[in-house]
């Protein structure tokens, strides 16, 4: 009950997000103890779980409603930093890293301010040598956490804001942040062990086994390369790179019969110690020391609470019940750090042993295989089936994909990942300490098991895995009630009753929305930062897609993979029938050059002028790779039909390629009409293509205008306005862009104009819906989260 009624207020303040003062939970509690005189258990009951529930919202407090010094140096210009380390440093697979800074000095106009809070540091390449308690001075302009506003984001600055984090900094390089002098004390010793046998097993292993170790042994996983990581998440066993309860146990159980073993040798021993009891209790320092060696993950917390639950039973002679566990390592873990429910790795951690202890024993009574193999394989794949159901929602929901395969892939990857790579990667580890000939030999031979594991993942993640399946909060909801009915109602009628209905809704809201044409063209014009990207649902069905968005300043940033590809599966977008780009900048381009690698695309459309440049070279070598025809569009060449709609180049001009020094200017200008609906596509065009498209009177009036360069003032014209003559326009452009854009001229000349203007960075995601007979909606429903 406290454990329930106290997510119950945890999820409340998380939905609602509310904060009330603390005069009810005091009054609660007076209550709660004046109902334990009352011979009726249920005003105690009652009591008590308001009690933990108001507790719930009230703990939420620091998070939602925070003391925030540091909000008062956000500038536009740098300021000094000086602060402590206080978290390892996380290493990113595009090397770069994340350092949390606890900050208690800033300095501005050589002034220094006292300013107290918490600072995560985004390193863009290089990962510098620090550790906990590490004090450090860097210059940064401090920014507020801001989401896009894209169909299915996860809310960033709440998640943020969990980890007591409400400022965010960057930094180019690693060296760009100065030592003042090193930290001191337990946890700056651990990490410095952990950067020591990091590094060892990197120069024993410096290739991909070596980075997969490293995620395997310590939790870290700087040095795992990007496709490999997403090799294992569509393998489904993207859950043995991270440390977990499995690890633990290994460890535990390997450490156990070890020692029992070498124990057992000593006849006195024998004779005069509880060996069992003994060995069991020597253990559990080492797997506490693990615990803060590899980093302290939630999962980790959870199976480490568990084996001293366990133990704690054996040694008092007491019944072990797996659930109760369960809840004692989630109370023991939530009711000090209460924002730890909303973390990814506890939440699947813990409905995954949920899974194990209430779906796995009546899966495996199914298992009446003869022989020990057989048995042990097919209990290994129900535990697998159990922990795949128990985090299906919450993996669709989270990642927007479940891999299937991983029933498979868990039958073998995990025997040589956790049997074998994890227990000689430890003994190895051990070794070190000793002699570096037999480290280096068990390392080899864990990095055999890995070098195995690999090229089963790789193989098996060409498996199709499921993507069309996108719940929301309410489905988790349901997930866990049905879990609860299966674990907590002790009738069986009235269980299968209540768990058929659960899950019958769950499958209900899965269900697909009808694909059947609609009457109307709706154009997503996506939130992507300081870039382009517009989604179009044409009227037969189909998806078109123009631009990807990326990153002009950072040829390394990912906004296929974070941004882009999770709106598409927010959406239910499955296949891109037509990728357009528009020119070969790579705040166009980045974006579909990983659609074009890792999506379906029926057909790429693009201007004759392309594949000019060493990027969309790249680009070419993937469409021709997957075999993705390739259709120039060339104003000459007339208009096509494209899903019910009808789409007209107008720009650039194919015989006059070599007059285009700018790729601006040469950027693809189409219309696409559906009836009496238009909307002008521009690129990045200036002014030169302007009045090259108005010498031609290429221009006609058109419903919606997606205005040029991001609303540059070297573009929309007055001129070209007056004939376009929109009776809106959408404008993609980053908040607080370091180009200043869109140009206060460029909305000026808008505004004369009389038209209606919307921008991503100010609305979100901007939706426009387009119907025959001309009329025009627009409306921002995602927003920016605040």
């Amino acid at each position: 009950m406290p454990l329930s009624s106290l997510v119950a207020g945890l999820v409340l303040a998380d939905l609602l997000d509310i904060a009330i003062p603390s005069w009810p939970a005091v009054a609660l509690l007076a209550l709660t103890l004046a109902a334990c005189f009352v011979r009726s258990r249920f005003p105690f009951t009652l009591s008590i779980a308001a009690f933990f529930m108001v507790w719930g919202v009230l703990s939420m407090k620091p998070f939602l409603r925070p003391v925030d010094a540091l909000a008062a140096f956000i500038r536009d210009r740098p300021v000094v930093v000086e602060g402590y380390v206080d978290a390892r440093v996380e290493g990113a697979a595009h090397g770069g890293s994340r350092i949390y800074l606890s900050v208690d000095k800033i300095a501005e106009d050589d002034r220094k301010y006292a300013a107290r809070g918490r600072l995560l540091v985004y390193v863009k390449s290089g990962r510098p040598k620090l550790f906990t308690g590490d004090r450090v001075c860097l210059s940064t302009r401090l920014r507020k956490p801001r989401s896009l506003g894209v169909p299915g984001e996860i809310d960033y600055a709440r998640r943020l804001a969990y980890l007591g984090v409400f400022e965010t900094g960057f930094v180019p390089e690693a060296d760009d942040m100065v030592l003042l002098h090193a930290g001191t004390g337990w946890r700056y010793g651990i990490d410095l062990l952990a950067d020591r046998l990091g590094d060892f097993i990197m120069s024993v292993e410096p290739g991909t086994e070596g980075g997969v170790l490293k995620a395997l042994l310590l939790g870290d996983r700087g040095d795992l390369s990007e496709p490999l990581q997403e090799s294992f998440s569509r393998s489904g066993v993207n859950h043995i790179l991270s440390i977990s309860g499995f690890h633990v146990g290994v460890l535990f159980l390997t450490l156990f019969n070890g020692l029992y073993f070498l124990a057992r040798r000593s006849e006195w021993l024998a004779l005069h110690v509880r060996l069992r009891q003994t060995v069991l209790f020597t253990s559990l320092p080492v797997v506490l020391f693990y615990l803060f060696l590899s980093g302290a993950a939630p999962a980790t917390q959870r199976s480490v609470l568990m084996i001293f639950a366990a133990v704690a039973a054996l040694y008092l002679k007491r019944e072990l019940d797996p659930v109760n566990t369960i809840m004692l390592a989630a109370c023991a873990i939530l009711f000090t750090a209460p924002e730890t429910l909303f973390d990814v790795s506890f939440q699947l951690s813990f409905l995954a042993i949920w899974g194990l202890a209430v779906l796995a024993p009546p899966l495996s009574r199914f298992v009446a295989a003869k022989g020990r193999a057989l048995r042990w394989t097919l209990l290994l794949f129900t535990a697998s089936a159990a922990a795949i159901l128990a985090t299906f929602v919450h993996v669709a929901y989270y990642f927007r994909r479940v891999s299937v395969i991983g029933l498979v892939a868990n039958l073998l990857v995990v025997p040589l990942m956790g049997y074998g790579a994890v227990v000689f990667g430890l003994l190895g580890l051990a070794a070190s300490g000793v002699g570096e000939a037999p480290a280096r030999l068990l390392l080899h031979l864990a990095a055999l098991h890995v070098r195995w594991a690999d090229q089963i993942v790789v193989y098996l993640s060409r498996a199709p895995v499921l993507e069309g399946y996108a719940p929301g909060r309410l489905d988790l909801l349901l997930a866990c009630l049905a879990l609860f009915v299966i674990t907590f109602v002790s009738s069986l009628p009235q269980r299968v009753a209540a768990a058929s209905l659960l899950l019958f809704a769950l499958i209900l809201r899965a269900v697909p929305a009808s694909s059947a044409p609609e009457s109307a063209m709706r154009i997503y014009f996506l939130s992507v930062g300081q870039g382009d990207a517009a989604l179009v649902h044409l009227p037969a069905g189909k998806w078109m897609l123009v631009d990807g968005g990326g990153n002009a300043t950072d040829t390394e940033a990912r906004v296929g993979p974070r941004v882009l590809v999770p709106a598409l599966r927010a959406l239910s977008v499955r296949r891109i029938d037509y990728l357009v780009l528009s020119h070969e900048h790579p705040d166009h381009l980045q974006g579909v050059v990983h659609l074009a690698a890792y999506f379906e695309i029926g057909q790429f459309l693009a201007s004759p002028l392309f594949f000019r440049s060493p990027d969309t070279q790249q680009l070419k070598w993937i469409l021709t790779a997957r075999g993705v025809p390739v259709k120039p569009l060339d104003p000459e060449g007339g208009p096509l039909q494209l899903g019910g709609a009808l789409l007209r180049p107008l720009w650039p001009l194919a015989d006059s390629r070599e007059s285009y020094t700018d790729a601006n200017e040469a950027s693809l200008v189409f219309r696409l009409s559906y009836g009496r609906s238009a909307v002008l596509f521009t690129g990045d065009i200036g002014a030169d293509a302007e009045r090259g498209l108005l010498a031609r009177q290429a221009v006609e009036p058109c419903s919606l205008l997606k205005v040029a360069h991001h609303g540059s003032r070297y573009s929309s014209t007055d001129s070209f306005l007056a004939a376009v003559r929109p009776a809106a326009a959408v404008i993609s452009a980053g908040y607080r862009n370091t180009f200043r854009l869109p140009a206060p001229a460029t909305l000026l000349r808008l505004q004369r104009q009389g038209i209606r203007t919307y921008r991503t960075d100010q609305d979100g995601t901007i939706i426009a819906i387009c119907t025959a007979d001309g009329t025009l909606t627009i409306t921002t429903p995602l927003g920016h989260f605040n």
